[in-house]
């Protein structure tokens, strides 16, 4: 994750925890009764807010740094969107929220649940390697291909996956050098 989405997160996590704070000192200060009926507008209000927050928190990190070319997009929506039905995690992520008010239990779900979508995503972008040849491998038969993945766009390279559009300007900048 880069410092942006680190930050991003950062944000997202802190003004969940707020609103999750304050819907526990609600509850514990005011009956639930009450909350509804005499603070209806207000509880509403909290209520929409945290389940608009929590969406996004547990979007960024269940699905943060997931790369999928847009000519695969449609495929891997529906590998995502049926591994999140199929997962149960959902109803627990608004437990952790609305019952618990639990930030760290909310935290685990959705990491649970980005594990389930990068497990479900593996014979997803397996189908979608290749060889990347470049002139040099053309010229060197000492250099061999690079593995590529046509549904990331990505290059493995020293044991991780390299967006191949950061590849191409590393490459770019050391020719140039």
């Amino acid at each position: 994750m880069n410092k942006a989405m680190d930050q991003e997160t950062a944000l997202l996590r802190e003004k969940l925890e707020k609103l999750l704070s304050t819907l526990k000192h609600n509850r514990e200060k005011v009956s639930l009764d009450v909350l509804k009926t005499k603070y209806k507008k207000g509880y509403d209000t909290l209520c929409a807010d945290i389940k608009r927050s929590a969406s996004d928190y547990a979007k960024q990190i269940a699905l943060c740094g997931i790369r999928i070319h847009k000519d695969y997009l449609e495929e891997a929506v529906s590998i995502v969107n049926g591994t999140i039905a199929r997962s149960g995690i959902l109803k627990q992520l608004s437990r952790a929220a609305f019952s618990h008010q639990d930030i760290t239990e909310f935290e685990s779900f959705a990491l649970t649940l980005r594990q389930k979508i990068l497990t479900a995503l593996e014979p997803f972008y397996a189908k979608h390697l290749g060889l990347y040849i470049t002139q040099e491998c053309l010229e060197n038969p000492d250099i061999p291909p690079m593995i590529y993945c046509r549904a990331s766009h990505c290059i493995w390279q020293d044991g991780k996956w390299v967006p191949l559009e950061l590849l191409d300007t590393a490459q770019a900048k050391a020719k140039s050098a």
